[in-house]
């Protein structure tokens, strides 16, 4: 065998070995746009302002848990009694917390939670203000307790030729 064949069989064997690690696009499915039809369409309108508690990530209407499909019963439930979306979510947030809306009020601890990512900007800002003012300061004064003389002979020896410089 040449070298060059011997070279193409162990690409080909190495991307064997390594394809099951990699994910198929053809054995996917598509996720439809519809909601399913076991329940009206509004009940996963506020299922998907809802948090799974299950789930890490995942609203109420993506999630396939146990948990999730008992709350999807219950929203339905609720708007066949008649009641408003505000209810419901006040339903499950006496239920789970304020955790379990995607989106918390604002206020009391959530509102620290909102506000952090502006503190954080506001606090770098003032660093980095504070830094270059330090360093304003310090090129003001960075010649200070240099002599002329010192001064005069190192821009002399800086225009000097590469091979004028003394070793």
């Amino acid at each position: 065998m040449t070298a060059g064949l011997r070279l193409l069989m162990l690409a080909l064997f190495s991307l064997l070995l390594i394809s099951p690690y990699f994910p198929n696009p053809g054995l996917a499915q598509p996720r439809p746009n519809t909601p399913p039809p076991d329940f009206p369409p509004r009940v996963y309108e506020i299922a998907r302002e809802l948090r799974c508690p299950a789930c890490q990530g995942e609203s109420t209407a993506e999630s396939n848990a146990g948990v999730a499909v008992e709350m999807r019963r219950i929203i339905a439930e609720q708007l066949a009694q008649g009641k408003t979306e505000a209810e419901i979510r006040q339903f499950f947030v006496d239920r789970y917390g304020y955790w379990v809306l995607y989106e918390p009020p604002f206020r009391g601890y959530t509102l620290l939670v909102w506000l952090s990512p502006l503190i954080g900007m506001a606090l770098v800002g003032f660093g980095l203000w504070r830094y270059q003012a330090a360093a304003r300061a310090r090129a003001r004064t960075g010649v200070a307790g240099v002599s002329d003389e010192e001064i005069a002979r190192l821009e002399s020896e800086l225009n000097l030729n590469p091979e004028q410089r003394k070793p």
